[in-house]
Order: structure tokens, then C-alpha cells, then sequence
């Protein structure tokens, strides 16, 4: 369309057309990284841009809205401001050496529109200034790996960004004596999702779990290497018996004492996604969970050993909203030995059936457990009839998968992953042809059973290897037949 004389759209419509653009074009470049991704969404939006002045206004404030950030600092320094004006996103990702140079090139630039404001690894001989970034505008920040700059920065941030939202920056043992992060918590009332980073595990001090239970905003608390403490929480509630910890919180994630858990969850009746690694096995947690009603989904990981009682399970068997439900132990690496032992006592097929069958929308189940026997006989079955919308499975332990020819239609109909512990071996000794003829046959009937199944892994043993190369070439005869069928 052009301006002589043709009729013009509606803004409103123009808008809807180019964020429609915009949508299409950040799904094609985002398998796509950095310049590239950027280079090949500012081709997808140039048709729209090159339209008439009017459509170019529009298309570039879409364009330079997250723009590359490099892209910008190549800008000559004389019209640099007047897309810095459009710019609402950026990123300062300073262990590349691309962006090192960003910021001495914005340094007298203003940012109006800056609504989100991401630091990332800023090297000890760089000299940042984040004035030109900060405004009442911003709503989202993340400061993370910038260890040599002074905790002080934070009450520049806090002064200049009151209305911050979305809060992701590193928590390190300097911080538990420090007072800057404490003010900073004090001074951003409207914080709603807060992430506190860091590799080392650390407790979280008295004071700033305070701050933080009592805030009646905070919907996200993304904290999974910090740890609380029974006495930490009990003294909290002890100074403030009014407190409700967590009232409106929807995702939480912490390191946690299991005693800690029913004083901190008391009032969480809110809580949808609860991800917790759980430094003891003392006491109790599955009561203190099942008493969340809209928990959709749970994560458990074990540190300590534990036997796994199914009147515990039980306790959660009220969480029917449930679709992803993990109950772990610590991952082990390849030269590290056998992790924390969770094991399951002894339960029947009714028992076990009478609690799968609570969770019918669950998608995913990842059940690491070794069974107080010598493996698990018809478990999975029991969890295909009662989870058919099951899309990822994994499970520990030594199964025995011959209970599945009962069934003659496929067990898991929407399953695209399947890991187990380890499918046991056949009782007597076997050549390696043999392994290959008995492999092939369980990899035929997992892929009858579990039709999309995508990705398959069990265990690390011979039989494990050859069972998954079996399924690999029968998912490639599959696929060659499904094409040649399809030609004809």
C-alpha cells in the first residue's frame, strides 16, 4: 500500500498485523542465536517495514524493541539515541567479547522506554554505569556473575526502579552479612517473581526470610540452592505470629529441613508448582503437601535415605490437579558411586493402583525409587491404565515389562519419553546373538506399547544398549515405511 491517494488501514489493525508478523517471525528465529537470530527477524519484518513511512514507524519501533545489542552499538553515535528512545528490552551479555564494548558506546544514552534490563558476567576491569538503564519504567532486572561490583549498586537500583517486578540476581555468602540486599528487599515493595542465584549452597538468614514470607505480592520464589531452616522459620513466625508465610505465592523453590515444611507451606493454599530438595528424611512431608488443592506441579528430590511408606503417598492422593509429579534422589555422575537409597516398601497391586489412579491428568512421572524387592513386576502397567494422558515416564529400579503383553492395545498411547532404571535380563546366560534376538523383541513391543515413544533409555548394561539400539533401527524402518506409504 502506498500514500497516494489508497486508503489507509486503522492503527489498530496495522498493529494487529505487524505484532502478528512480529509472533511468526521470533517462532522462525528461535532455534537461532544472538546476531543471527536478530539479522533474520529484521528480514522476516522488512516486507512490513518497507510498506509506506507510516508502516516503517511502527515496524521499526517492533524491531529495535529487543534489538541485538551489539546491532544498536553500531548505530552512528548521532541517531544511536533515536532508536536507544525505542529500545524496551536489552541485555549486556559481557562475556562476549561483541558486547564488551556496549557499554562505554550507551553511556550517554537514555533509555525512556526500558522496561526489562538483563547484566550477565560483567569482568572485574570493566567499568559499568548503569544510570543511562534505570527509570521508573523498568519492571524487570537480572544482575548475575558481577561479583566485583559493590553490593552498593543495589540501592542505586532500588532508588531508581521502585516498580520492579521481576527480580534475578546472585545471593553469595557476602550477602548473608550484608545489609544492602536486606534494603533492596525493603525498597522494592512490588516485586512478584524473585530469583536468587549463586552455585553455593547457603542458609537463608532470619531477617531476609522475614522479609520475604511476609510479602503479600511475591508470586514466584525461585531459590533452589538457599535453605531454610526449622529454627530460621520458627523464629519468624515466634517474632510475627500473624504472619501467613507465602499467602500468595504460586511457584516456590528451596532447599528445605523437612520439619521446616509444614510451618512454611501453612498458608501457601495458592501454591501451583512446588519444587523442593529436602536436606533430611526426619519427618514427614506428604501430609504438609497434600493440604496445597492446587498444586499442579510436585517435585521431590531426597537427599538423605529414606523408605517410602505408600500411606505416605496416599497423603497426596488428593492432588488431582496434578501433572507432573517427581519424587527423586540426587543425580550421580558417571565416576561418582550409588547416590542416596529411596526405596519403596513392600505394597500390593491394589495398594499401588488404589494411589496412581488419584492423578489422571498427570503428564509426566518421574518415580525414582528402587523397589524393596528385586524389581518392579507390573508397576508400569498399572500407571499406563491409570495416567492415560502420561506423555514422559521415568522410573528406577529393575523391571520386568512381560506383564505388558496382557494388554492388547497400546499401553501408553501419548508417551514421547521413556527412562528406565533397568529392564531385567533374561535368568540364564545368553550369546550375544541371543541378547540381540531377546532385545529386538522388547524393543518391538515398547514401540507397540508406546507408539510416539521418541526418546527410550534403560539402563546402562549390555541388554540396556542393545535394547536401545534395537528401537532405534525399528524407529527408523518405521519412519521409512510411514514415508513410502504415504508416497503410494
Amino acid at each position: 500500500m502506498s500514500n497516494r491517494g489508497c486508503p489507509q488501514l486503522a492503527t489498530e489493525i496495522q498493529l494487529e498485523i505487524l505484532e502478528f508478523l512480529a509472533e511468526d517471525a521470533r517462532h522462525e528465529v528461535a532455534e537461532r542465536q544472538y546476531d543471527d537470530a536478530w539479522r533474520c527477524y529484521a528480514r522476516l519484518l522488512l516486507p512490513a517495514i518497507l510498506v509506506n513511512r507510516e508502516w516503517a514507524l511502527r515496524g521499526t519501533d517492533l524491531l529495535w524493541r529487543e534489538p541485538f545489542t551489539p546491532a544498536l552499538a553500531k548505530i552512528r553515535s548521532d541517531r544511536r539515541q533515536i532508536y536507544a528512545d525505542k529500545v524496551q528490552s536489552i541485555g549486556l551479555y559481557l562475556y562476549r567479547a561483541d558486547h564488551t564494548g556496549c557499554a562505554a558506546a550507551f553511556a550517554n544514552l537514555k533509555f525512556p522506554r526500558l522496561k526489562r534490563l538483563e547484566i550477565n558476567s560483567c569482568p572485574a576491569w570493566l567499568k559499568l554505569d548503569l544510570r543511562p538503564y534505570l527509570s521508573l519504567n523498568v519492571t524487570s532486572f537480572t544482575m548475575v556473575e558481577c561479583r566485583h561490583l559493590p553490593r552498593s549498586v543495589l540501592d542505586l537500583i532500588a532508588f531508581c526502579c521502585p516498580k520492579l517486578r521481576d527480580v534475578h540476581v546472585d545471593y553469595d555468602r557476602d550477602d548473608q552479612r550484608n545489609e544492602h540486599f536486606l534494603k533492596f528487599l525493603q525498597k522494592c515493595r512490588q516485586v512478584r517473581e524473585l530469583t536468587l542465584g549463586c552455585e553455593n549452597d547457603l542458609s537463608l538468614p532470619v531477617d531476609v526470610l522475614d522479609n520475604l514470607v511476609a510479602r503479600k505480592q511475591l508470586e514466584v520464589f525461585d531459590a533452589p540452592r538457599k535453605f531454610v531452616s526449622h529454627h530460621s522459620i520458627a523464629t519468624v513466625l515466634q517474632q510475627n505470629p500473624r504472619i501467613r508465610p507465602f499467602r500468595n505465592i504460586r511457584n516456590l523453590f528451596l532447599s528445605i529441613e523437612s520439619k521446616a515444611l509444614t510451618p512454611l507451606l501453612s498458608a501457601a493454599e495458592l501454591l501451583k508448582e512446588l519444587q523442593l530438595t529436602l536436606t533430611d528424611s526426619d519427618h514427614d512431608v506428604f501430609g504438609p503437601i497434600g493440604c496445597l488443592p492446587c498444586l499442579e506441579t510436585v517435585d521431590l528430590c531426597f537427599s538423605a535415605p529414606k523408605r517410602l511408606a505408600i500411606q505416605e503417598l496416599q497423603a497426596i492422593s488428593g492432588l488431582t490437579r496434578l501433572k507432573d509429579l517427581s519424587i527423586y534422589r540426587p543425580t550421580r555422575g558417571p565416576y561418582q558411586e550409588e547416590g542416596t537409597l529411596l526405596v519403596a516398601e513392600a505394597w500390593t497391586d491394589d495398594v499401588f493402583r488404589s494411589w496412581i489412579c488419584s492423578y489422571p491428568e498427570l503428564r509426566k512421572l518421574q518415580f525414582g525409587v528402587s523397589p524393596l524387592a528385586s524389581h518392579w513386576i507390573s508397576e508400569t502397567r498399572l500407571i499406563a491404565e491409570s495416567c492415560p494422558k502420561l506423555t514422559e515416564l521415568i522410573m528406577d529400579g529393575i523391571h520386568d515389562i512381560g506383564a505388558w503383553k496382557v494388554s492388547s492395545q497400546p499401553l501408553f498411547p501419548q508417551l514421547r519419553a521413556l527412562e528406565l532404571g533397568q529392564i531385567k535380563p533374561w535368568p540364564f546366560c545368553m550369546s550375544a546373538e541371543e541378547t540381540e534376538e531377546h532385545a529386538t523383541g522388547i524393543a518391538l513391543m515398547i514401540h507397540q506399547h508406546a507408539p510416539r515413544l521418541r526418546e527410550l533409555h534403560v539402563g546402562r548394561d549390555d541388554l540396556g544398549t542393545a535394547i536401545e539400539q534395537a528401537y532405534d533401527e525399528l524407529k527408523t524402518d518405521f519412519a521409512v515405511t510411514d514415508v513410502v506409504m504415504h508416497d503410494c
